[in-house]
């Protein structure tokens, strides 16, 4: 597929935007110990998270990376913060089926307090903006069913959302694209990979040891006596946290059948207008969508570039390929943007779960948290932080997300390659155009 050059900006690169502020490297990264009390796997939000909270309690902790620190998906991500306004929504865009839903949605509330408060305490400078969340329906059959969200997250989380009509839509957004939504008030953004960097340099303040392109090739033993193999050695270890998340591979078989990594890629415009940035969404919102294939989009910090992210495809595209797509998704919500250039392009993985829920348990005596069902930047930092308490409490867990039944992917044989997602994709993207057509 051939996509038109017209559409790049001369300084185009096909990579993430956020690295032009902080790339990922190898800053801070030493060899590897030979001996640590904890040793994990993933040097993303979940990693750090987890490596900060055991390191000030006083524990030995290692954390290894198979590239630089955080160049998979935390510096990837949309940088979107929510309280529960993902959770129960997965692959099929239907509800989930949590145990104790009610009690979910209140812990996810608790994740983005713990960020914030994380942000505030640590003083990281992530250009964290608590200005709300528009979600619009696609289709007008949607909109009741967005009225009974807004219900719900009132009365179980309190998070300030309020229905927005079709014809009051554009106090919103500056799009007729969406047959009204909802306004949520407790949502947030940030800059992620400065999010990341901030995570990174206060680990290494409170002594952690990180080892940057260390790939881990196996794990042997249990609990209180593993051996880590890895590309610059063996290291020994008590405990061991697997928190690679959409990355999940060979390492823990068991772990990998219950999760689908799904490539999402996002596109940034070149800076534009003050008063068309404005016109675009008023309130400096992040959007998100009601459609089972939906797509999310905000402004850059600053307010005056446009990072807009979906699905384009389901399965590994080039960058160029997907940032064309994604262009002519962009546009068909805002018209006015059909001369905006693009001036990055790039694509990570999600992982996404059956239940539509995050998880934290074991696996051979390993501790993981994963399943951040496009909630990562929250629930993943949150999640690393309940895997580290449940250690420093020798096992025990007060978390809801410790407590539920992780299931297979229901597919024959499956170890991880999501073959059927093209197919899926395909019914789903039937499906919302239907449903749209309908109104």
């Amino acid at each position: 597929m051939k996509t038109d050059r017209a559409l790049f900006h001369p300084d185009y690169k096909p990579e993430p935007y956020w690295w032009e502020a902080a790339k990922p490297g190898t800053r801070f990264s030493s060899d590897l110990p030979n001996t640590t009390e904890i040793f994990v796997v993933g040097s993303g939000y979940t990693g750090l998270s987890a490596a900060l909270e055991l390191a000030r309690a006083g524990r030995a902790v290692a954390v290894v990376d198979a590239q630089a620190f955080g160049e998979a998906a935390s510096s990837r991500s949309g940088g979107g913060v929510s309280a529960g306004v993902n959770l129960g929504k997965g692959i099929s865009g239907g509800p989930g089926q949590g145990v104790q839903a009610e009690a979910l949605l209140a812990e996810s509330h608790a994740a983005y307090d713990h960020v914030v408060a994380l942000i505030e305490h640590e003083q990281i400078d992530c250009h964290l903006e608590q200005r709300g969340r528009f979600i619009g329906a696609n289709a007008p059959g949607h909109f009741p069913g967005l009225v009974k969200k807004a219900d719900m997250l009132n009365r179980v989380l309190d998070v300030g959302a309020e229905v927005v009509t079709r014809k009051d839509q554009r106090s919103e957004i500056g799009s007729d694209f969406y047959h009204g939504g909802i306004a949520i008030k407790r949502a947030a953004k940030l800059h992620p990979a400065l999010y990341h960097k901030g995570l990174l340099e206060t680990c290494h303040a409170a002594g952690v040891r990180l080892t940057a392109h260390c790939e881990v090739t196996g794990i042997e033993g249990r609990a209180g006596a593993f051996v880590v193999k890895t590309a610059q050695g063996d290291c020994r270890a008590e405990q061991v946290i697997i928190a690679t998340n959409g990355y999940t591979g060979g390492l823990t078989p068991q772990l990998r059948k219950r999760l689908v990594p799904i490539s999402s890629q996002i596109i940034v415009t070149e800076e534009l207008p003050e008063d068309l940035s404005l016109e675009l969404i008023p309130k400096g919102r992040t959007i998100s969508e009601s459609a089972r294939i939906t797509s999310y989009y905000r402004l850059t910090p600053g307010d005056r570039r446009v990072m807009y992210g979906g699905r384009a495809r389901f399965h590994p595209v080039d960058a160029d390929v997907s940032a064309g797509l994604l262009h002519g998704m962009m546009t068909a919500r805002w018209p006015q943007l059909k001369d905006a250039r693009i001036t990055h392009s790039w694509s990570g993985f999600v992982a996404m779960t059956t239940d539509s829920l995050p998880h934290i348990g074991l696996e051979k005596g390993m501790h993981y948290a994963a399943g951040c069902n496009g909630s990562g930047v929250a629930m993943m930092t949150y999640l690393g932080h309940q895997v580290a308490r449940r250690i420093l409490a020798d096992g025990l867990s007060d978390s809801g997300f410790a407590g539920i039944d992780f299931p297979p992917v229901p597919v024959p044989l499956y170890r991880g390659n999501p073959w059927f997602l093209p197919i899926i994709g395909g019914y789903y993207r039937l499906r919302d155009k239907w449903e749209r057509g309908r109104g």
